[in-house]
């Protein structure tokens, strides 16, 4: 399997539940996870290239979602949704129930960097 093919096999299903989620429509979310990892097909050299290769593709799904969510019968969101780290890890998280390395992994950030974007309030649970 190549390298972008494991990538994709291990991402595919937390993008589409996260997409699912932010959407609200299974085949609308299924649309851009699929368009997003065509995107990062095409531009797969220059993600590995870079110094987060998981990072890139995140970003790439994120705007996905921002085009879906602009599109007809959603709200007006001409620069797609706000970008927020800390509300991304806590949907992955608490929504999704990633353990907060998988968090770390589907976002491209150190793993060290999530206890600092979920509440306080409540302890982690792996």
């Amino acid at each position: 399997m190549t390298a972008f093919g494991a990538f994709r096999e291990r991402h595919y299903e937390p993008y589409l539940r996260y997409a699912a989620l932010r959407i609200g429509q299974s085949d609308a979310a299924e649309r851009v996870v699929s368009d997003a990892f065509t995107e990062l097909a095409v531009t797969w050299t220059v993600a590995l290239g870079s110094a987060g290769p998981a990072a890139v593709a995140w970003d790439i799904l994120h705007d996905h979602i921002g085009q879906a969510l602009a599109g007809p019968g959603h709200p007006d969101q001409s620069d797609g949704p706000a970008r927020s780290l800390p509300l991304e890890a806590q949907v992955l998280h608490r929504r999704l129930r990633l353990s907060s390395e998988r968090v770390a992994e589907v976002l491209g950030i150190s793993p060290g960097v999530v206890p600092g974007l979920l509440p306080r309030s409540a302890p982690l649970k792996e």
